[in-house]
């Protein structure tokens, strides 16, 4: 029987847990472990493995794949830990944001003959609690996968088997391209919204502020309520890069500063034209329309069969409305002031 292990667990490792769980794998045991009793209580409740143990050792042993799903504050101690235990041959892969150093980490601490490939799911909406941990936030979702130059294929096949037995789709990157982008995208956020509630909360009037900080507080400061553990880690995992992500924020606000203390002199156009981008934006990366669809279209079967029934131009009409709404959707239509 082979073995999938599971070591953590945050909401994201007891979703793979669940979506394992739901393809009923044949000849393969889930097996989830964390050193918090109560985590394995919870992911006992919701049936996210076969089984579930407080042992990280007896979790990875004879593991044919174990999945680290810890921060990445604690990574480095949990390949520490597990490295004596790791089944010979075995693929070991992770779900953290940070990939330079964690690939250097299982170099140093895992037995050389364990094949790490780094990995990530790009979740819109991930789980806030083990409670509701939801197989269904993989489904359609895109999962890195950032495998070292000497990796062995067989390893890299497994990982990209286990990103689509949970409903994922792989995506290669170079992990020095994977943490250049991961600084833009997962750590700036997490530093605006410390600076934010820093800026407000620390300030003199947030004695009288604080009544008027509801939801957008709320979502805006959501990050700063990490474990401050965690947000330091991942700043001193990849520093080069999200000093340049802080620094284009710095300009950007810049921009936007100079263009409200200025807008009596231009009527404001700059500043809306500064808005309109970022709504525009905003709504292409919803739209899931960043990339254009180019290129010859190659009819499927049901509008082959479309065009039979009521005409070819007809049928390129309908074809061309979603594209149609898709710029519906993401141009700004301004209105009169």
């Amino acid at each position: 029987m082979e073995k999938i292990a599971i070591v953590g667990v945050s909401p994201v490792g007891a979703s793979i847990g669940l979506a394992l769980m739901d393809r009923r794998l044949s000849n393969t045991e889930i097996v989830i472990t964390s050193g918090d009793r109560n985590i394995v209580s919870q992911v006992s409740k919701l049936a996210a493995a076969n089984k579930t143990t407080t042992s990280m050792r007896d979790a990875v042993e004879d593991a044919h794949l174990v999945i680290l799903d810890a921060p990445v504050s604690e990574l480095r101690e949990v390949m520490d830990t597990i490295g004596p235990y790791v089944e010979s041959g075995a693929v070991v892969t992770d779900t953290s944001n940070v990939k330079g150093p964690v690939l250097k980490w299982s170099e140093e601490l895992l037995p050389r003959d364990t094949n790490f490939i780094g990995g990530y799911p790009l979740i819109k909406s991930p789980p806030e609690s083990i409670e509701v941990a939801n197989a269904g936030i993989f489904r359609g979702a895109r999962y890195t996968i950032t495998p070292k130059d000497d990796s062995d294929q067989q390893s890299i096949r497994t990982v990209v088997g286990l990103v689509e037995a949970i409903g994922a789709s792989p995506v290669f990157l170079d992990p020095a391209e994977h943490d250049s982008y991961a600084a833009a995208m997962h750590h700036l956020p997490m530093i605006m919204s410390s600076a934010f509630v820093t800026a407000t909360a620390g300030s003199e009037g947030w004695r009288e502020m604080h009544m008027l900080a509801e939801a957008q507080f709320n979502t805006f400061g959501r990050h700063a309520s990490n474990d401050p553990l965690d947000n330091e880690a991942v700043c001193l995992a990849n520093p080069d890069s999200i000093v340049h992500w802080v620094d284009q924020l710095i300009l950007e606000l810049y921009n936007y500063r100079n263009e409200i203390k200025e807008v009596d002199n231009d009527g404001g156009d700059a500043l809306l034209d500064r808005f309109v981008k970022a709504w525009e934006l905003r709504a292409k990366w919803e739209a899931d329309a960043v990339v254009p669809r180019e290129g010859a279209h190659l009819p499927s079967a049901g509008e082959s069969m479309m065009s039979a029934m009521i005409g070819e131009k007809l049928a390129q009409r309908l074809r061309g409305a979603g594209k149609d709404d898709e710029e519906r959707r993401t141009t700004y239509v301004r209105r009169n002031r």
